[in-house]
């Protein structure tokens, strides 16, 4: 079976000639232009070529060119059929190349096969099939065909346009993928540095709160100093809720839950809002008189007072007011069947409100989307409203948003409130986890005001303790005096040998021993270096005394 290879851009030309050829009994090769048509000839000869001339990459007159060209191709016969006949020239220079045959398109297919068996048998002397040889008919036949070209033509340049379009919505898309990429880029840079930052500050908190606690047990209830040291430990526990919530832009870390007075959160960072929205902006707190109390992380709430503020200060570029207050709502079936939110029982109420610029409904059904921001380019990172949505998820709290173009924004936060059952085991809590104990620890940390603290805090609790300055110095002391030892209270990353490292070799000097680790580092970024095991016990800095005792009771008690 002879094999023919036609050479067409068009699909619809080449699936003609495949059907015709094939129902006449040739084995038939198809190419979508003349580079295409070079590879498979070289690969595989044909007994004939049928070529179009109008073609990308590799048009039919280079083709023919490159075909005579070649020494094992130059012998095959050659066809051009093609619709391409404005002058004379054309034929003549299809001709001159080594055509043996210049035929126009429409043929009959008795006609076109006529050409091709002409041609295949030799007997072709170099011959032009051309309107002028055709019947009247067939020269409408010819105008209809072209008629049909075009149409195809145009549909393809519109398929080529709507290709464009779907091209340029995907450019779109990935320079807003590098964008976001770009941010996550940032906010990992961020977390690093604050990371770092985090991890100085913490011990130095810690040296605050262990001397300033000590100084407090210490004093009698009526010393004139008292108050002064509650306002030291008061300003060291927000600077830690600071230091947290710096963590939140860009790491995860263990939420700290504990009683907290919704009122007193907000008093605690009025001032700093204040400087946040600038004198133009006029805030309004307006609170319940009675206390209200969540299960909550401190840090994480003031997070959510700060980026609200924020969001409100951008919204009111011309100055406005800003209003904030708290209250206490009941939930019932129909407060969730009207607003579509929410869970039955008492919930602490934080409203926001301002009277800026507010945004359409599309704007807002994005607000919580990471990345999405109205702001201008380095102006935003996307981030606020979604960590805000995050907090309040976490919480077990609801948030909705009300606002129209003009008419400013109204936020509302809805957070479970404390049961008084919570409430009283919470207090107890408070009030006994100050037990100390006579066993004897050793304390391993390479800050020499934190070893200080501990021990004097420790030994003031009853303790005995032993200190190291670091891993290598923890493993010789446990060494000589490892027998007396009940429990390590360890840093994990320290010079000279890390916590994780000593304790691997406490742990075969002395089976089961009971470790305690401690970090000035956020959690994730302990266990993203593998320093902990799973059932690792940690505390995060700062260590509080209250934290530090219960912590070690629980240990020691099982």
């Amino acid at each position: 079976m002879q094999s023919i290879l036609v050479v067409d851009d068009i699909a619809e030309n080449l699936y003609f000639l495949e059907v015709l050829l094939k129902g006449n009994g040739f084995e038939v090769r198809t190419a979508a232009n003349g580079l295409e048509a070079l590879e498979s000839a070289r690969s595989e000869q044909p007994a004939l070529i049928i070529s179009d001339i109008l073609m990308p990459v590799m048009d039919g007159y280079a083709l023919c060119r490159e075909w005579r060209s070649d020494e094992r191709l130059k012998g095959i016969p050659f066809i051009f059929y093609t619709a391409t006949f404005t002058e004379k020239k054309d034929e003549e220079l299809a001709l001159s190349l080594g055509a043996d045959c210049f035929a126009i398109k429409p043929q009959e297919p008795d006609a076109l096969m006529e050409i091709i068996r002409k041609v295949l048998a030799g007997s072709s002397d170099k011959s032009v099939a051309s309107p002028a040889d055709m019947p009247a008919d067939e020269g409408v036949l010819l105008r209809e065909y072209n008629e049909a070209l075009f149409r195809k033509l145009e549909k393809k340049m519109a398929d080529l346009e709507q290709a464009n379009r779907e091209l340029e919505q995907k450019i779109s898309e990935q320079k807003l993928l590098e964008e976001q990429l770009r941010q996550v880029q940032k906010m990992e840079a961020i977390g690093r540095f604050s990371a770092g930052i985090a991890h100085d500050f913490n011990n130095i908190l810690t040296a605050i709160f262990g001397f300033g606690s000590i100084m407090k047990l210490k004093m009698s209830v009526g010393d004139p100093l008292h108050d002064n040291i509650d306002h030291i430990l008061a300003a060291a526990d927000r600077a830690a809720n600071l230091t947290r919530s710096l963590l939140t832009f860009s790491r995860k870390h263990e939420m700290k839950m504990q009683p907290l007075n919704l009122n007193s959160s907000i008093r605690n960072v009025e001032s700093f809002l204040r400087r946040i929205i600038g004198e133009d902006i006029k805030l309004i707190v307006s609170q319940r008189v009675e206390d209200i109390l969540v299960y909550a992380d401190g840090g994480h709430i003031e997070q959510v007072l700060m980026n609200l503020a924020t969001n409100a200060r951008d919204a009111m570029p011309c100055g406005g007011i800003l209003s904030i207050g708290t209250d206490i709502v009941d939930i019932d079936h129909e407060f969730i069947r009207m607003h579509g939110y929410g869970t039955l029982g008492r919930h602490a109420l934080l409203s926001f409100a301002d009277n800026g610029i507010g945004m359409d409904e599309a704007t807002r059904q994005r607000i919580f989307e990471p990345f999405f921001t109205t702001k201008e380019t380095s102006k935003g990172t996307g981030l606020g409203l979604s960590i805000i949505y995050g907090i309040i998820e976490q919480h077990h709290g609801h948030i909705s948003v009300y606002s129209e173009p003009g008419q400013g924004t109204n936020i509302k936060i809805l957070l479970p409130l404390m049961t008084a059952d919570v409430v009283s085991s919470r207090a107890c809590d408070g009030q006994c986890q100050m037990s100390g104990g006579s066993e004897t620890i050793l304390v391993v940390d390479d800050e020499e005001p934190i070893r200080q603290y501990l021990e004097s805090f420790l030994t003031t609790l009853g303790y005995r303790v032993l200190l190291a300055k670091d891993g290598r110095d923890a493993v010789q002391t446990f060494r000589e005096k490892g027998a007396e030892v009940d429990l390590v209270l360890m840093d994990i990353i320290m010079p000279n040998q890390n916590g994780y490292e000593a304790a691997g070799e406490l742990k075969r000097i002395k089976q089961g021993i009971p470790i305690v680790f401690t970090s000035g580092y956020p959690y994730d970024l302990i266990n993203e270096r593998k320093l902990l095991d799973d059932d690792a016990q940690l505390l995060v800095k700062p260590l509080t005394p209250t934290d530090l005792a219960r912590k070690l009771r629980a240990v020691f008690d099982g």
